[in-house]
């Protein structure tokens, strides 16, 4: 090299020094600004790492170049440290915003990375980083600080195995993705909802809303259920049980009555009920419900078990209980599968004391022959609209709520019946499928009569029959206008639907 370009050499970097770093300056900040206003993604961090990495090269190129000061300077290797350090901070706001750009998305594969992992990795860089500086700059043998590193990590690791079982536990359940926020589990004996999910524990909300806190190294070692994954439809068991004497077939189709009647249980998967034991002079029927949130579990078992004991009396089913209290107490007195408080025999009576059609006791005990008096709890659908009724229906205790519906779907009171009205007679007696649905409004006793009887008693007294006729035909016409209004405003044909609040068949 030519000695008069070596001693100007420090004036050249002089001056380049002196007019690159400002146009580098502008030239970066303009960067800076057009990548944020064209991608949206904000680069104010990295422009922050740009403004501390140019300002540290300038000062180590101006002591090296310009005053030609030795590498092991101590100002030339604070310089030089200062330079590698913003450097490496340059690469991590880099980092951060090329990672950031994908995070809108939902479905991208970033968002499926726990963020521990993605911390663990910076943590990982900045050491390399901070080693490459201190060996490389500073001299120092990082196979001795290591050696006395490793010594006091033995020692910080005996004193803190709790805490680091629980973060290496906690990094292993947040990067596998065994569960998420919101998500229903079972960790032992307590069923919650996760809350948070951190490197330390994992927070559930329980159904008594307490919030329980559970150590990942518990959680880790221990197994749990995931009541929300791989999708949110579950099968709740629920066993019941009744006489051996009883046809099984007899109790499914009461068990399943009560599963269509039971908000929130799904069609499909349909419930199952199956036959588990025959033993004690009992038999153990478990019923199968499916349904896709797993927070109603608790309404839904008490709704089911609720339709369960009604359907059972309907369907005059005993139950184990029952069974003992007939052989030891009341024998043949006792009406096996029901309590109601009204006895067949004392039909008759009942609908005297209701004043029916005002017909004489004999009449009506022609007419009750053959009758069933069943129970309904409140919420439960008596009528479906839409399906034929083979039997006519005499309230004798509590109210039901009669419901049509428009060309919407939507339900329209049709008003309702007090103890002595009847219902169910527009399908029975004209042979049609019925117009309305009938929910009992309380906890109801109906009288199910054969409609043989009631043509009977219309042929042998045409006062009732002309008054059944009026109530029919009213009840058409209320109908009748309903839909006609429909297809004024519509010009389509009624849809079905179910009343807000009622308890019906999904």
């Amino acid at each position: 090299m030519p000695e008069g370009f070596a001693q100007e050499g420090w004036l050249a970097w002089g001056v380049g020094l002196l007019i690159g770093f400002p146009l580098l300056a502008v030239l970066f900040g303009e960067m800076l600004y057009r990548a944020e206003n064209a991608a949206g993604v904000p680069t104010r961090s990295l422009g922050r790492a740009l403004l501390f990495v140019l300002p540290s090269l300038v000062v180590y190129l101006l002591f090296t170049r310009v005053l030609e000061l030795d590498d092991a300077n101590v100002w030339v290797r604070i310089a030089a440290s200062a330079f590698w350090i913003g450097a490496i901070y340059l690469a991590l706001a880099l980092f951060n915003m090329v990672w950031s750009r994908g995070a809108e998305d939902e479905a991208s594969w970033r968002n499926k990375v726990p963020t521990l992992v993605i911390n663990i990795a910076r943590l990982f860089f900045i050491l390399l980083g901070f080693a490459f500086v201190v060996s490389t700059i500073w001299g120092v043998d990082l196979g001795k600080m290591l050696a006395a590193l490793g010594v006091g990590s033995i020692v910080l690791g005996l004193a803190l195995q709790d805490t680091l079982g629980g973060l290496f536990a906690g990094i292993t359940l947040i990067s596998a993705r065994q569960f998420n926020v919101g998500d229903w589990i079972k960790a032992g004996d307590v069923v919650g909802q996760v809350v948070t999910v951190n490197w330390y524990s994992v927070s559930l909300r329980t159904f008594e809303d307490d919030l329980l806190v559970i150590p990942n190294s518990v959680l880790a070692r221990d197994t749990f259920r995931n009541y929300s994954r791989p999708n949110p439809l579950h099968m709740e068991r629920i066993v019941i049980q009744f006489s051996e004497e009883l046809p099984p077939n007899r109790v499914r189709e009461a068990l399943l009555e009560a599963a269509r009647l039971t908000p929130g249980v799904l069609d499909a998967p349909p419930p199952q009920v199956m036959l588990r034991e025959l033993a004690d002079d009992a038999g153990a029927y478990e019923a199968h419900l499916f349904f896709d949130d797993y927070a109603r579990i608790d309404g839904i078992r008490d709704a089911y078990l609720t339709h369960a004991w009604y359907a059972a009396k309907r369907h005059g089913l005993v139950f184990p209980i029952e069974d003992h209290q007939v052989f030891h107490f009341r024998g043949r007195e006792m009406n096996l599968g029901s309590d109601d408080r009204i006895a067949p025999e004392q039909l008759a009576d009942t609908l005297a004391e209701l004043d029916l059609f005002s017909l004489p006791r004999e009449v009506l005990e022609t007419f009750s022959e053959g009758a069933a008096i069943l129970r309904y709890g409140k919420g439960e659908r008596i009528i479906q609209e839409g399906q034929r009724s083979d039997a006519i229906y005499v309230l004798l205790t509590g109210h039901v709520h009669t419901f049509a519906y428009d060309a919407e779907g939507k339900a329209h009171s049709m008003g309702t019946a007090s103890p002595g009205e009847l219902f169910g007679i527009v399908s029975a007696l004209r042979h049609r499928d019925s117009l309305v649905s009938v929910f009992a409004d309380s906890d109801v006793q109906v009288a199910r009569l054969k409609p043989e009887r009631m043509e009977d008693v219309l042929q042998a007294h045409p006062e009732v029959a002309q008054e059944v006729e009026q109530a029919i035909d009213a009840r058409l016409e209320s109908i009748e206008a309903l839909r006609r209004r429909d297809r004024d405003r519509h010009g389509m044909a009624p849809t079905r639907s179910e009343p807000l609040g009622v308890t019906h068949d999904r």
